[in-house]
Parts: C-alpha cells; structure tokens; sequence
C-alpha cells in the first residue's frame, strides 16, 4: 500500500523471527513475485537461483560464468562468490504502477540462497520502520 510519500509492505515473521515481505520483481522485461528475507545486515538485493528461473534466466555454470564476479562477506566472516545480475525494479504490483525502487542485484555463484532484501533498497529511502505487533509491516518513507 502507498499513502504519500509512505509504502507499506506486509511483513510476515516465521517461527524462527525471520521477517518476509513479498514484492513484484522485473528484470529484463519479465515479471514475479518474490518472497524476499528482509537482512538489514546485507548490502544487496540477492536472488536464488529459483527465482532467477521463473524470471527466465538460466543458473547453468555456462549462463552465470558469463556475468561479472563479485565477492562478498557473510554474517560468518567467510567470504563467497556472487555474481551481478544488473539493475531490477521492485514494485507492489505486477504492472507496476506502484513502484518501490530500482536496485542492483546479485545472485550467488555456485550456492542456492534465499531472496534477500538488504540496505541496497533500505538507502534509497528517508526511513524505514518496522511494526511487528497486531498488522505487521515494513514502511518505507521517501525523502
């Protein structure tokens, strides 16, 4: 939901406090919706190789070998291989006329991994807050 200059993400929180929200993703003209952990401690925006398949982009070793490294450091301190993926726009609803923001994403190289939504889109935004009691949801303030 927007309202202003706020988004309104539904959050869902699972048995482990992990906290979810579901946006529509589009990359290279094709389209879905993606359940995205919400990792305040990551830098990116990370698609698994399963929703890289349902946007039509092969995870064969040949397709990802063709993209450009990228290195990063996990929570564990133990740095792995990724791979750029490019620019994604991320919005409400498929045909986007609510959009969220433009960011630039990575997948990793060899792992499959969860979809994770990271400070790469936070920064794009004045704040972002959280309401985890009654109807829980990640807001998005812009500037």
């Amino acid at each position: 939901m927007m309202t202003g200059d706020i988004i309104k993400l539904n959050l869902s929180v699972d048995i482990n406090n992990q906290w979810f929200v579901s946006v529509w993703v589009e990359m290279h003209g094709r389209k879905a919706v993606v359940r995205f952990k919400v990792d305040t401690g990551c830098n990116s925006v990370v698609l698994s190789h399963s929703t890289l398949k349902s946007l039509g982009i092969s995870t064969s070793n040949a397709n990802l070998s063709k993209l450009s490294d990228e290195t990063a450091k996990l929570a564990s301190g133990e740095k792995s291989s990724f791979k750029s993926l490019g620019a994604v726009s991320l919005s409400l609803d498929k045909v986007q006329s609510v959009p969220i923001c433009n960011a630039k994403a990575i997948c990793h190289a060899t792992r499959k991994t969860n979809d994770l939504l990271g400070t790469e889109v936070f920064k794009q935004f004045a704040s972002v807050a959280f309401n985890l009691a009654g109807d829980k949801y990640m807001e998005l303030k812009k500037s």
